[in-house]
């Protein structure tokens, strides 16, 4: 189910595209859980990579879809595996308000679909059944254009569902930095 999903998103992408600029971006982010019984969690530095779309609604406002492949985690300060990674095919939809040419306050809505979950190093253990398969929350955050083609962006994700299948309440929570390269 989750196959059929995907392409359908990588079609109705690249279709709406043809008529729209967009790119790639790429980044990092340090991300961590919040909510019941975190005490003991650190926070993970992870990446994030895919495509972005600009379609402009007015001269000072555009919607930014992106499709992304985001790992979010946290590190256990007990334990031989501290480091869980949480790998979401994720898509924001991002409405991007500018106050300048270069300067814009974002924010909008996410949706991930948990792909895997794993924890420790190397060969790394499988811990896809202690976490639900879905994420949704908020992105706030801003945007920098560096020249014509290439931007950046600085964002809050807070995450609004419960992520772990434990009696805990958990939501994720990162901070993003990205750099997008327009290809189109």
């Amino acid at each position: 189910m989750r196959t059929p999903l995907v392409v359908l998103l990588f079609v109705s992408f690249s279709l709406i595209a043809q008529e729209h600029p967009f790119g790639i971006k790429a980044g990092g982010n340090i991300s961590n859980l919040a909510g019941d019984g975190i005490g003991d969690l650190s926070p993970l530095v992870n990446f994030q990579a895919g495509f972005y779309m600009e379609i402009v609604l007015t001269k000072d406002v555009k919607v930014q879809p992106e499709l992304l492949f985001t790992v979010y985690g946290f590190k256990q300060n007990e334990g031989d595996n501290p480091n869980v990674r949480l790998n979401y095919v994720a898509l924001p939809v991002i409405a991007k308000y500018f106050v300048s040419k270069q300067i814009s306050f974002d924010a909008g809505p996410q949706v991930g679909l948990l792909v895997t979950a794993k924890n420790g190093t190397g060969s790394m253990a499988d811990v896809k059944s202690d976490f639900f398969d879905r994420d949704f929350g908020i992105n706030v955050g801003a945007s920098y254009a560096i020249s014509n083609k290439v931007s950046s962006s600085l964002r809050y994700y807070m995450g609004l569902t419960d992520v772990t299948t434990a009696d805990t309440n958990n939501q994720n929570r990162a901070f993003q930095l990205a750099f997008q390269f327009k290809i189109k």
